[in-house]
């Protein structure tokens, strides 16, 4: 069947790969299914509270960055478990994000020593640092925000809000002015990089509880670091969820066109936070997978009722994304015995949160596309099953062409159709990518041209096509 709806045409970016999260750029499709994939949680944590100076429950609120040079850089805080304790904020290193080392930076003195991975001891009672990158601003390019207040008891008082800090290395900071740039609530998350030319956070509004019922997620922007807008409720709880659920946080990243909200899901009955994923167009209008369930889930002891996601996009390591996160054997029932916490990473193939997946006779025909240039690449599996063998590629994608009614171009459909066997990210590499047209043809001939994309499956997932130039695949 040969869908012959006129639309818009879409005009990708060269590089930029399109995701199937939605129908935008599907016209017409026969036996699919749309599966939206969970992260896979490394089974132990890499970073543990071993030194004398951390207390025994570590979070990471906080953030990894790369580091100039190479390497990167985790800013990662904890408590003992009484609240009305400043919370010291701690660096680790790494050269490869596997292997994590905690360096004598000398800036803070405990126990009449400076020896000690002690980046920040507030003043102030504090919660949720989160750092940001600001390459932009040469005095102070490393900028942290975090929660504070000085009297417990006094809530919502004119020391309650968020703290801001500016530093020249990343290491040794100074507090901001106004000394709370606005009031908010404690589970605050800055995006770790300017958003549309701006500081964005999402935090909690100090009347959460009146209008919503129940903890929700705000945002707030600023283009100076000092005046913030008013924060927005962009996502609460809905008749979808569970009557017990309540939105704790989220932390934000942009990528390829699009906003990912780490979204942290308190289930109050049990008194455990999962990390569910969330995504949007404009860092405002949040949608959820369908169907709901955790992007991070509780699958080990060491991080069985807790996850909460740094505040940074994921940090690409060969084939995979890694999403470094905070995790707890106990939520907020913790005793002094019961005590168990680390901080470690779920991993996700590149690009791979969701898959339009087809077994025999699926088809696909996309919306018309003014095609920018480049070959046509593709992130697609066509094993059987995410089980099989790695390399162990019998399903297929055949790729076809039409022009913007919907009529097949000849030179690139029927027997000039291109055959697509493998695995895009394999085993620690990139793995099959080109896409081989008879007769030796390149995509790039139809640069500037409006088409359909017609994608037949047989036992094969395609989670995004991109158009690239040649000397980018492998970037």
């Amino acid at each position: 069947m040969t869908d012959t709806a006129s639309s818009t045409p879409i005009a990708p970016k060269l590089g930029v790969p399109q995701y199937f999260f939605d129908d935008e750029l599907i016209s017409y499709q026969h036996k699919l299914t749309r599966r939206w994939l969970p992260a896979t949680v490394y089974p132990k944590p890499v970073v543990e509270p071993d030194k004398p100076w951390e207390p025994r429950i570590l979070d990471l609120f906080g953030t990894v960055l790369e580091k100039t040079g190479g390497g990167y850089r985790m800013y990662y805080t904890g408590f003992t478990g009484i609240r009305t304790i400043n919370l010291k904020v701690f660096v680790a290193e790494s050269e490869d994000g596997f292997h994590w080392t905690k360096p004598e930076l000398g800036i803070v003195e405990w126990n009449g020593s400076r020896a000690n991975n002690i980046s920040l001891d507030p003043d102030h009672r504090n919660d949720g640092p989160s750092v940001i990158f600001d390459p932009e601003d040469a005095e102070h390019p490393y900028k942290l925000v975090m929660f504070g207040r000085k009297d417990i008891f006094n809530k919502w008082g004119p020391d309650w809000g968020i703290y801001g800090y500016g530093s020249e290395d990343g290491l040794t900071w100074h507090r901001r002015k106004p000394e709370v740039m606005f009031v908010a609530g404690d589970r605050t998350n800055a995006m770790a990089r300017k958003s549309d030319g701006k500081y964005v956070i999402y935090t909690r509004h100090r009347e959460m509880a009146k209008r919503v019922g129940a903890r929700a997620i705000y945002r707030t922007e600023s283009t100076d670091f000092k005046s913030w807008t008013e924060p927005e409720l962009v996502l609460a709880p809905d008749l979808v969820d569970r009557s017990d659920v309540e939105y704790y946080g989220m932390s934000v990243f942009e990528r390829n066109g699009w906003y990912f909200g780490m979204l942290e899901y308190f289930f109050g009955d049990v008194d455990t936070v999962e990390t569910y994923l969330v995504f949007s167009r404009d860092g405002k209008t949040w949608r959820h997978p369908t169907p709901r369930g955790p992007f991070i889930a509780g699958d080990y002891d060491w991080n069985r009722t807790w996850s909460s996601c740094a505040n940074n996009a994921p940090v690409v390591i060969g084939d995979s994304m890694l999403f470094y996160f905070g995790g707890k054997w106990k939520n907020h029932h913790y005793t002094s015995a019961l005590q168990l916490t680390g901080i470690g990473w779920a991993s996700l193939p590149i690009d791979r949160f969701c898959a339009i997946e087809g077994k025999v006779g699926g088809r696909l025909v996309t919306t018309p596309i003014t095609w920018p240039g480049g070959d046509l690449v593709l992130n697609v599996d066509t094993r059987e099953s995410y089980d099989c063998f790695p390399t162990d590629v019998q399903g297929q994608i055949a790729i076809e062409v039409h022009d913007a009614e919907g009529s097949p171009l000849p030179e690139w459909s029927g027997e000039n159709k291109a055959i697509y066997k493998g695995n895009t990210y394999i085993c620690n590499r990139k793995g099959q990518h080109d896409i081989e047209w008879p007769n030796g043809k390149s995509f790039s001939e139809l640069k500037g041209r409006t088409i359909r994309l017609v994608f037949s499956f047989h036992h094969a997932r395609l989670f995004t096509f991109a158009a690239e130039e040649k000397n980018d695949q492998d970037g």
